[in-house]
């Protein structure tokens, strides 16, 4: 998976608590108002987050002692080749450094340096000594244990979303024109398709690289291989978690009622319809035990997670993930960093209404203090929720914040650019093969959006595509024939009523501008 996980937890000076809590608001202000910021020119970075552990906790909680707070920031960013573990780590390391330094160099910028500076131990020179940055970083950056990266992520840069989109709103425009759309309507798919092909062909030939045809495979792959892989341990590990919850018979238990304080208000109220941020920091049991039963579940998690193809399940409101086992002091504790659509109360609901989901929540966090193990199981779990959450003080997204206008898409709207991309990649969809390409094409143009696309690969399918890879080298590679079509392709003409304008399309899209056709 070419994408990387960075996680760095650094301890905080003591004195340094207010005015690092201070900077980090003021960085997010200047974050949220799309003024320069130094992550703003980073084109590999996805996300970025920055949270105080046990600084400014929710529901009155009290904080802990200032020798016991550490700063969390976690980023989700893109890396040119496949690397898993410490490998992984360097080189985020690596990449966001440079760019970092490159940036300091050429506007004088030194956010990064007294951001860090409130921590112990950061080099006095900063960002003038790129190594010493590095291996700072590098002392204190944690390997993520379980992480989900949804697959439009896996396939994708932020740059090539963002002419997905733009291929998906051209799309839009000439669909929708007045004068083409009646023609349209009475047009069969494949026509449609072939209209459409035309029309896009630059936007679609810039999304169609063999680059780009390599890190759709390669994701394919990578979710093919973990669905065979995890076909042995799917069935047991579901009868031992239906085997625990019937032994474990857990008592009844009442919600608390909690009193929201000044700093959960203010974390609520920054929340927007896409692209959230949440930071959760529990307690880990410290018995060797609880920590290899951690450690095996995470595996577990992580193995399991690499299935999906698009959400988590059926929660298509999940971006990034991941879980980070860190040593805080003398305490092991598991942080847990994602970045979801919709409001906390509907993200905190669409888990707990999985039943296999919130099966594997309590696997991962039923040995944490307070972890409600009774029933009712929404009320309690949201309360103990709130009681481990670190605020998130600075959030930064490409989409939203980066150097480009903004663009706010969702989850599910990355999905649409996918799906739209993959029916004009097709050549023909006249071709048996091409059956699914066409009838989500159909339903597009009948519905303006085009269906779910599934959330696992089939068994057979998944084996199917790793088997194909497999005997790729040993086929016959086809000869490109050197002439040239004969007959040059006739574009469609404007059809125009007599006298009145062209009747709307009957599509869920709003009609854009009209165009001319040549």
């Amino acid at each position: 998976m070419r994408h990387g996980t960075l996680t760095v937890v650094t301890k905080i000076h003591p004195e340094a608590i207010g005015s690092l809590t201070a900077f980090l608001k003021e960085l997010d202000r200047t974050i949220q108002a799309r003024e320069p910021h130094p992550f703003q020119a980073i084109e590999d970075l996805y996300f970025a987050h920055w949270g105080i552990s046990a600084g400014v906790p929710w529901d009155g909680q009290q904080p802990a002692p200032p020798e016991d707070c550490y700063l969390i920031f976690a980023a989700d960013l893109r890396l040119s080749d496949t690397l898993h573990g410490k490998k992984q780590v360097r080189a985020a390391l690596t990449l966001l450094v440079d760019q970092l330094c490159l940036h300091a160099a050429r506007t004088g910028d030194q956010t990064f340096d007294a951001l860090y500076g409130h921590c112990e131990g950061y080099p006095a020179s900063g960002l003038n000594e790129p190594e010493a940055v590095q291996a700072y970083l590098q002392r204190h950056a944690v390997a993520c244990n379980s992480r989900h990266v949804d697959f439009a992520y896996r396939a994708a840069t932020s740059s090539g979303i963002r002419m997905l989109a733009d291929m998906r709103t051209q799309a839009e425009h000439y669909l929708n024109d007045r004068h083409r759309a009646p023609f349209l309507e009475r047009m069969e798919a494949a026509s449609v398709h072939a209209a459409l092909r035309e029309h896009l062909s630059p936007r679609l030939r810039a999304v169609s690289t063999p680059r780009w045809e390599q890190s759709m495979l390669s994701s394919r792959l990578e979710a093919a291989l973990a669905t065979l892989s995890f076909l042995p341990i799917d069935p047991p590990l579901g009868l031992l978690i239906q085997l625990k919850n019937r032994l474990q018979r857990p008592p009844r238990t009442a919600a608390p009622i909690t009193s929201p304080d000044a700093s959960r208000e203010a974390c609520e109220a920054r929340q927007g319809p896409i692209q959230n941020s949440m930071i959760l920091v529990t307690d880990l049991p410290p018995t060797r035990a609880g920590k290899l039963r951690q450690r095996l579940i995470m595996r577990l998690v992580n193995w399991r997670l690499k299935r999906n193809l698009v959400g988590l399940n059926d929660i298509r409101a999940i971006h990034f993930a991941r879980w980070v086992l860190i040593q805080r002091g003398t305490k092991r504790q598991l942080l847990f960093v994602v970045t979801y659509d919709d409001s906390w109360e509907a993200y905190i609901d669409s888990f707990v209404d999985q039943e296999d989901v919130s099966a594997f929540l309590k696997l991962i966090w039923g040995g944490s203090p307070g972890f409600p193990p009774g029933l009712p199981f929404v009320e309690p779990f949201k309360a103990w929720i709130r009681s481990v959450q670190c605020p998130t003080l600075a959030h930064y997204s490409a989409f939203l914040h980066g150097e480009a206008p903004p663009a706010p898409l969702a989850l599910t709207d990355l999905h649409e650019f996918l799906s739209l991309r993959q029916a004009l990649a097709q050549e023909n969809l006249a071709s048996p093969e091409t059956g699914p390409e066409r009838q989500a094409l159909e339903t597009f143009l009948e519905q303006g959006r085009f269906p779910y696309p599934e959330k696992f690969l089939g068994p057979r399918q998944a084996a199917s595509l790793l088997l194909n890879r497999a005997l790729s080298p040993f086929r016959l590679k086809p000869t490109t024939s050197r002439s040239t079509a004969h007959v040059i392709p006739r574009k469609m003409a404007v059809l125009r009523a007599p006298g009145t304008g062209a009747t709307r399309p009957s599509r869920s899209s709003p009609a854009a501008s009209p165009s001319e056709v040549g």
